[in-house]
Parts: C-alpha cells; structure tokens; sequence
C-alpha cells in the first residue's frame, strides 16, 4: 500500500480548497484533479489509491470513470455538498462526492459520521424519524384502503409508533420454492435474512407490525389473494415507513449493519490536515442493484411515503419533507415535488399520499407518467402476468390527481383540453395509441395497443408518448384525427361503445371495468372502424452484412417520406417479418391504421398512424391485428378526401374499413 503522494497529488492545496468561500468556487468546468488512474500510480501514491478506491466504491468496478479508450479516468471539481453551505467537497459528473474537512474540529462540528462496517446506530435513525413526526407535512397518510394483514409479535419495551411497516425486497426464487405462514398462523423457520433482519429494524425503532407479501398475502384464498395483489400500491403507500432491501439479489442476503451482513467500508483519507471521505450517494448505487431492476420494486419504492433504505455501503432517509443519510451529520429538507432530482441524493420522484390537513401533491404533467413507465417496462418480473398488477399502484394513484388520467389495460388516456377536443373519446385514444418505444419485445398475456404488451430489453432514452407532449404539435393549430368508431371488446366478451360514451356513462363503466382485479376483466381487444393503408417494406442489409445494420424502406412512398424508418422492436423480433424470397429480396406487407394528422400547412403535414401485422383468426369476422409499431412521418402533401371510402395522400391511398386490433 502506497504511503506518499505523487507529484500531481503534492499539488494539490487542500487549504486553498478549504477556505474557497461558495461563491467563488470555479465554474461548472473548473476540474481540480483530473488524471487517469493507471495501476503506477495508484501503488505509488496514497491519495491516488484512495481515489481509485472511490471510483469503484458502488460496483467494485470502473464503468461511469473510463475514458474513451478504456483506461480508468476520474475527473474532479471543487463545489460544496449541497450547493449551499461553506463545506467543500469533490466531486464527479456521476456518483463521486469527497468531503473535505479540517482534522480535530472538536466533537459536534463535523459535517460527516463515519459508518460502521457492522452495526447500525438506530439512535440515528430515531432521531430522523423524530424530525419527520414534528413536520405537519410529514404526517400520518390518510387511506381507503383495507387494513392488510400484518406480521405482528408481543409488545417491547419502548414506546411503540403507530402504524405498520412495510417491507420492499428482491424476492430472489420463485414463490412457489418459499415457505409461507403455518396453519396456525405462526411464521415458519428458519426466516429468510431480508424478513428476520426488518423485524430487528422494526422492533429497535419501537414498531410493533410488518407487513411482508411473502406471508400477508394469503396463497389459498384466491379472491382475496387477487384483491391484495391488486391493492399493493395503496398498502405501501398507507405504511408508517417502508424498509427498502437495496442490498444483495435475494432473500438471504439480509439488512447490511443489522445482523450478519457487513456494509462495504467507506473510503477515508486524512492528509495535510485535513480528512477526505467518501459520501456514498444513494442513487449512485441503487442504480445498479438487483432491487431496482425488479418490475414490483418501482411502485413500492415510489409510493412510499417514507423510505428507510439499506445499501451495501449505509442506511438513508427519505419522505417528502427531509432527507438524510448515515454520512452526514444532521437531516435536510426537501420539497415535496414529483421532478425534484435537485437534491443529490434523491432517487425517487418524491413522496406521495394525501396528508391531514393538506391536498394531494398533484400528478399533472402526464409527461412524468410516461417517465415511470420508461423505467418500468425495462424491469423484470417473476411471471409476465403481473406486468400490469405490478405498475397498478402508480396508476392508481394518477386517477386521483387533478385532472385525472385514466388508463386502459396500463394505456394512459390522454385529454388534455387544450390539445384534444373535449369529449372526444376517438380523438383521446388516437392520441394514446401513439406511444412509441424502443428494444422491445412482445409480452403475449396483455394487448399489443397497450405499452403493458411488450417488454423493453434496455433504456434509450428514444421513448415518445402522446402527440401533445411534442412542443410543435400541441402549439399547431391543426389537430385531426381518423378514428370513425371504437368499441372496447374485454376478456370476458362484454363489449362496450367507446366512441360515444359520455364523461358519466360507460366511460366511466370502462374504466372501473379495466382496474377490476383479474385477468377476465381487462379490455383484451379494440373494434376499430378508420383509414387503413398497406405499407410495403424493404429490409436492406449493410454491406458488411452486419445484421445490426439492416435499414427498412418503403415501397409506396419512398417519393414522399425521404428517410429510412426506425422499427422499436428488438432485430431478432422484427425479422421474422422479412424472410428472403426467390429473388434474394427481404420485404413485408404491413397493414396501417391512421391515427392522426397534425402540423398540418398547405404543402405538407405530419401522419401519424400504427403499423400492424394480422394475426390468424380464430371465429373472428373482421381481420385481426396486432400492433408492431407507430410511426411519425411526414407527406408532401396534405391528406384530401377523395369519396366516403378513399382518401389520398400524394400517391397513398386510404381506405375506410373495420378491424379487431388485439
């Protein structure tokens, strides 16, 4: 281990660092330290080992600090921890923040507390919970909710909070393998770690019940078991706190710092007189845990109204009105806001729930819903029948806010007046139906219309929902749809007119309908009657023949759309569409739906329609489709009515005819 300071490291004047008042810190670019951390330099030099160190704190390896060649890289500014206050750090564009401190400032005056490898001061942790109960903001969540059944053992000799806990965790094997309660109600042994470590946490907070789904759900009352599945999101989001297992990828891993888990010791230096320590920040690290790639984990994390979550490295605090963590000194307020990311070490999108005496935080940018279902869609689950179940908390709550946003099996209605016509049902869906994702693949057990039908294999950031959440769009002054009519066709064979449903009739039916629990109540199919097209396309490989190159064009209207069209499903789930034919070509037929024509000017507008395959049918009269993707193109030409049954677009005809959409 290195016990001096190289050359570059000796220059660095951590006085200067230390009296630098906020406003004079260097601009965002001003970097203090930047060098590679070759494995030279970090045997030769203490503060380079130690900074290397830091750089693979959260996954034990490099990732976010490798410059373009691959070589580990770190990049530092000076700034203070919160933007605020006079304590200088370092600190990275990614997950880096390095406290500066002078040694020997006297007990009390510290800004960072040094975290124990093996146990948990709850004396901490009641002194957060403390703060939060004398905030009025902070108070008990009012609910509708059921009271669940809970976990519960003989009273203790502290004072007890009101309330129950909830616990949120990696459930590792599936279900079936897992012990559940005993006849007599009793909690089986041995206990997985995860469960026996959160009743040591709920028990030394003064807490007397934990609600845990593993042994509170019942497994052989099927009715009541679909009805608490179905009330997950409102079960955690009426919990005192919620335990956040952000550590390990199972069960047994356990509540690092509670009983036998360990936490990874944290990086600590001290040189010139001053001490440099590592602030692990939470969402620098639960980015990458098993716990934030499980499909159940986002509802139960972001409905929460308080989150006591335990990493590998520490323990932090998060409910509407404070945040704070094990490594530093002290709580500090937040605002309750559903974008806040200001704070550095906030991870979810703030608290929710209606508190005494105060409205609900409004969910009304539906852009924000379409955050949570981008992160959503890429996370796992167990068995693929709960994709829905699984998001329905989040969408729960987003019927409650004002104005409501409604959901058809997960699809978001989207009416906002100023976009849409009031009352116009065809016009909302077609507005709706023109999600677009990228990487995905098929989820067979929901519809193909609706974002909860397919799995995306990874983040892109290339997602687009609602034509009015595009800036150019919702300021056009041209907005037409082409829906004619729509019936909603459900699992159980009820079928209910869409198109002319009034605010309070069967509207209102559809949508109590499609958040029953069961899989027999959802909406299964759409009757759509609209202008259709068919779309040839072309599957054209590089020449290099790397199949990750292949570009798709179309035949029709090549002449009026200049550019190559962008597929969202995964290669290997799209070309299956393109077989090689007996002249080497690679093209496919698709059926389009037009959905709607916006940004519309004498000589030229935007079309926006979903590019369907047909399916076979089966006792069914109208074709059936299902849906592949939806496309943005624009024509040279404006669409113009030709008759009753045709309409044109430059050389594009469309014809008016009805479907069955799966």
């Amino acid at each position: 281990m290195a016990d001096s300071l190289c050359q570059r490291c000796q220059k660095l004047d951590f006085s200067k660092m230390w009296s630098t008042k906020p406003e004079d810190l260097p601009d965002e670019d001003g970097r203090l330290v930047k060098r590679s951390l070759s494995e030279a330099a970090i045997e030769s030099c203490i503060l380079c080992s130690f900074f290397a160190q830091a750089a693979r704190y959260y996954t034990g390896e490099y990732k976010e600090h490798l410059n373009s060649e691959g070589v580990p890289e770190i990049s530092l500014r000076l700034g203070t921890w919160d933007g605020r206050s006079g304590v200088p750090c370092l600190r990275d564009d990614h997950d880096l923040l390095i406290l500066i401190e002078k040694q020997n400032v006297g007990p009390g005056n510290s800004a960072s507390r040094l975290i124990s490898p093996e146990q948990i001061d709850y004396s901490v942790l009641c002194g957060w919970f403390a703060q939060c109960d004398e905030l009025i903001d902070c108070g008990d969540i009012e609910s509708e909710a059921q009271e669940p059944t809970l976990v519960s053992w003989a009273s203790i000799g502290n004072k007890l909070r009101k309330g129950y806990v909830a616990l949120s965790y990696v459930w590792g094997a599936a279900p079936g393998t897992l012990p559940t309660l005993q006849l007599n109600s009793t909690l089986p042994r041995p206990l997985p770690k995860v469960i026996y470590d959160a009743i040591v946490v709920v028990k030394s907070l003064g807490c007397r019940y934990l609600w845990v789904d593993r042994y509170c759900i019942p497994q052989g009352d099927n009715d009541e078991r679909e009805r608490q599945i179905h009330a997950m999101g409102r079960i955690y989001q009426s919990a005192k706190f919620t335990i956040i297992a952000a550590a390990g990828y199972g069960p047994d891993h356990g509540l690092p710092g509670v009983t036998t888990a360990k936490r990874v010791p944290q990086p600590i230096i001290k040189i010139q007189d001053y001490t440099l320590t590592l602030i692990p920040q939470p969402d620098g690290y639960i980015d990458h845990t098993k716990w934030a790639t499980r499909g159940w984990t986002l509802q139960e994390g972001f409905l929460s109204s308080r989150r006591l979550v335990f990493t590998e490295h520490q323990v932090f605090y998060e409910c509407p009105c404070i945040q704070a963590v094990e490594a530093l000194v002290g709580t500090y307020w937040q605002p309750a806001s559903y974008s806040s990311r200001e704070v550095w070490f906030h991870v979810f999108a703030g608290g929710t729930g209606k508190r005494k005496g105060k409205g609900r935080p409004g969910f009304h940018y539906i852009e924000q819903l379409q955050g949570f279902i981008e992160n959503y869609i890429t996370r796992d689950l167990t068995d693929p029948n709960d994709a829905l179940n699984a998001f329905r908390g989040i969408l729960q709550h987003a019927e409650e806010a004002r104005p409501p946003i409604h959901e058809l099996c997960g699809l978001p209605i989207y009416q906002d007046e100023n976009f849409v016509p009031k009352d116009d049902n065809n016009a909302a869906l077609a507005v709706s139906l023109s999600w677009k994702m990228d990487n995905l693949r098929r989820r067979h057990e929901f519809p193909s219309w609706t974002w909860v039908g397919w799995k995306s294999e990874k983040r892109t950031g290339g997602s687009s929902f609602f034509l009015g959440t595009d800036e150019r769009w919702y300021s056009s002054s041209y907005f037409k749809h082409y829906l004619t009519s729509v019936d909603v066709i459900f699992g159980d064979s009820q079928i209910i007119q869409w198109s002319d449903c009034d605010g309070g009739g069967c509207k209102e039916a559809i949508y109590e309908k499609s958040s029953k629990p069961g899989m027999t109540e959802l909406p299964r199919s759409l009757s759509i009657t609209g202008w259709l097209f068919d779309l040839t396309v072309i599957a054209v490989d590089d020449p290099s023949g790397e199949a990750t190159t292949t570009a798709f064009y179309t035949v029709e209207l090549r002449e009026q759309y200049q550019r190559c069209l962008s597929f969202g499903l995964e290669l290997e789930e799209l070309m299956p569409f393109f077989p090689v034919d007996g002249d080497g070509n690679r093209k496919h037929t698709f059926t389009c739906l037009l959905l709607a024509e916006v940004d519309r000017s004498s000589d030229r507008s935007t079309l926006v329609f979903l590019v369907l395959n047909p399916v076979p049918q089966t006792e069914v009269l109208l074709q059936t489709f299902e849906r592949v993707d939806c496309w943005t193109l624009t024509s040279n030409t404006p669409i113009l009515r030709v008759n009753d049954t045709t309409l044109k677009a430059g050389d594009c005809l469309f014809r008016h005819d009805a479907i069955v959409l799966q």
